[in-house]
C-alpha cells in the first residue's frame, strides 16, 4: 500500500506516466484518489498483476477549491478516464500522482449517441448498444441499399465497404484494423448479406453463428445489423480473434488480415485475397 506523501519532498527525480483508473471508489481514509493502471509499468493481465495491487493515486484539484479538508469538492474521475501525472518518489515508483485527465474516444454511450435517458423498460442488453452505433454511422447521403441481400451493383459495394471501414473506426478499432475487418468481409461475401451457395451473411457465418445471427435481431438480414452483430461476436463469442485483432498493428505480414482470415472468418485460404483487397482500400480510403 503506497505511503503518504512527505510533507518534507523535495526533488527533480520524478518519473511521469500515463495511466488507465480502474477504480474510482476509494476505500475509507483513501477519498479522493483513484486506482490506476499505469501503462508501460503495470501489465494489461489482471492475473499477473490483480487489481487489488495496483496503487491509490492522489489526484492535483484546482486551485479554486479549498484545499482544506472538508471544504470544495472530490476529483470526478470515472473508470476507464485516461490520465497523466508522475511518481513523486521517483524511480521507486510507489506513490503516484495525477495532475490531470487526457480526453480520449470509446464505445459511445447513450448520451453520445443521442439518447437524453437510459430506457430502463425497453431492451437494454448489449446487442442493443451495437444496432444503435450502427444506425449512427449509417450514411445519409449515399445510398448501400441496406435491405438487399441478393446481388448488388459495384457501386453498393464500395459505398457498404466506405460504411463498414466508417464503422469499425467509430468503434474503437484503428483505421489498418478497419480495413483489414472490412476487406476480410469484402473477400468472403463481396458485401452481400444473404445466403447462397458461397456464403451466409457478410462473414460466410457458420451455421450455429448464422443462428445467433438470426436471435441477434430481427432485421438480421440487413446490411447494418449484420455489422453490428460482428462487433457484437468480436467482443463475446470471438474476443479471442479480437484480442489478437487488437494486438496487431500490420496489414501483412501475418499481421490483421492473417487474424482476420485465419479467426475470425476461419479460412486461411483467402488471407492473400485480403491482404490484396486492404491495399486496395488503402489507396482508394486513405
Amino acid at each position: 500500500m503506497p505511503q503518504p506523501i512527505l510533507s518534507e519532498f523535495y526533488g527533480d527525480n520524478t518519473r511521469w506516466f500515463i495511466a488507465t483508473v480502474v477504480d474510482a471508489s476509494p476505500p475509507y481514509g483513501f477519498e479522493g484518489r483513484v486506482k490506476i493502471r499505469v501503462h508501460g509499468l503495470h501489465t494489461e493481465s489482471t492475473r499477473l498483476i490483480p487489481q487489488a495491487d495496483l496503487p491509490w493515486a492522489q489526484c492535483v484539484v484546482p486551485t479554486t477549491e479549498g484545499g482544506a479538508s472538508g471544504i470544495g469538492r472530490m476529483p470526478q474521475l470515472q473508470p476507464s478516464a485516461l490520465v497523466f501525472g508522475m511518481f513523486m518518489d521517483g524511480v521507486n515508483s510507489q506513490t503516484p500522482i495525477v495532475l490531470g485527465s487526457l480526453p480520449h474516444v470509446e464505445f459511445p454511450t447513450t448520451v453520445q449517441l443521442g439518447q437524453v435517458d437510459e430506457d430502463i423498460v425497453v431492451d437494454n442488453k448489449p446487442e442493443g448498444l451495437w444496432e444503435k452505433i450502427a444506425e449512427t454511422v449509417k450514411p445519409k447521403e449515399v445510398d448501400i441499399q441496406n435491405e438487399e441481400t441478393g446481388n448488388i451493383s459495384t457501386r453498393v459495394k464500395t459505398q457498404r465497404e466506405n460504411t463498414a471501414v466508417r464503422f469499425f473506426l467509430n468503434v474503437g478499432y484503428t483505421e489498418k484494423q478497419a480495413i483489414g475487418l472490412t476487406a476480410g468481409l469484402s473477400q468472403a461475401s463481396g458485401m452481400r448479406t444473404g445466403v447462397n451457395p458461397q456464403s451466409k451473411g457478410l462473414a460466410r457465418f457458420s451455421d450455429r453463428r448464422f443462428d445467433d445471427l438470426q436471435k441477434f435481431s430481427n432485421n438480421s438480414n440487413t446490411f447494418m445489423t449484420q455489422l453490428a452483430f460482428i462487433a457484437y461476436e468480436l467482443n463475446g463469442t470471438q474476443s479471442s480473434a479480437n484480442i489478437r485483432l487488437l494486438q496487431s498493428d500490420r496489414l501483412d505480414n501475418k499481421g490483421i488480415c492473417h487474424i482476420v482470415g485465419k479467426y475470425y472468418l476461419g479460412n486461411t485460404s483467402i488471407v492473400r485475397q485480403i491482404e490484396l483487397q486492404a491495399r486496395r482500400l488503402t489507396d482508394r480510403i486513405v
